[in-house]
């Protein structure tokens, strides 16, 4: 009866002890393997400030960026680090790229955007400016930081406004600038994805936002949810690529 009793409470230890192995080693993997550094331009309102909420509701940690960062009170109440950058600045382009030398970044999200259905010089140019030069020149200057990542991934938002299929509608500026960042892509694509990079082109849908409007059919929070979970699943096969946010590819 001893050796029996003596034998059932080995095992019994046994099977504790590997749980607990198990159970460690799980979290430990978990802790080590999912806490990225996200880069997201625009984040102070709408898609952009949905993003840090998101990112950092999943323990990563997110770099937002703001025109006015003194402003973005929603943005650090997220506890991401929020930092000054106009994307049509270059001496803040600069400046970032200083500011965060030597600093891994896993995922880079080109969302700050802008858009107006005026059609004069000046509005097109800020379309063209913001939506297409911004996406280019700051994945130029923070592509070291991504070189430090082991999976760098730049997403540069467009839109299906900028497929050439479509080509109707009074948003001209921001329709030309859409497409013209989809070419970012294909050109970024070829010049990194040797590196190991993975960069895409990204419609995000119409969202309720100030940009969408409070009629559009998607809530922030459902499709950012949807395109987190696809951006951890893009690999190379997706790069050069132009995705709608559940997944779906895009033709241009």
């Amino acid at each position: 009866m001893k050796t029996k009793t003596s034998h059932s409470l080995a095992v019994t230890l046994r099977l504790l002890l590997i749980c607990l192995v198990s159970l460690t080693t799980s979290t430990f993997a978990e802790d080590k393997a999912e806490k990225l550094t996200i880069l997201v331009t625009g984040a102070n309102r709408g898609l952009g400030l949905e993003y840090a909420k998101q990112y950092r509701a999943g323990g990563h940690q997110v770099i937002g960026t703001a025109r006015k960062p003194d402003e973005a009170v929603e943005l650090k109440a997220t506890g991401a680090e929020v930092v000054k950058l106009d994307v049509t600045d270059d001496e803040d382009i600069a400046n970032l790229a200083k500011g965060l030398k030597g600093r891994r970044i896993d995922v880079l999200i080109n969302n700050a955007g802008y858009l107006s259905r005026d059609q004069t010089r000046e509005a097109l140019t800020l379309s063209f400016s913001v939506n297409t030069l911004g996406p280019l020149f700051v994945s130029r200057a923070l592509t070291p930081n991504l070189q430090l990542s082991d999976a760098p991934k730049v997403i540069n938002v467009s839109s299906r406004a900028g497929r050439l299929t479509d080509g109707t509608g009074n948003m001209t500026g921001y329709a030309i600038s859409k497409t013209a960042v989809n070419m970012v892509t294909r050109n970024l694509h070829s010049q990194l994805n040797e590196k190991g990079f993975v960069v895409i082109s990204l419609a995000p849908g119409r969202n309720q936002t100030a940009m969408g409007g409070k009629g559009a059919p998607l809530k922030p929070e459902e499709s950012v949810s949807q395109i987190i979970k696809f951006i951890a699943s893009l690999d190379q096969t997706h790069s050069g690529g132009f995705w709608y946010y559940d997944g779906t590819e895009l033709e241009w």
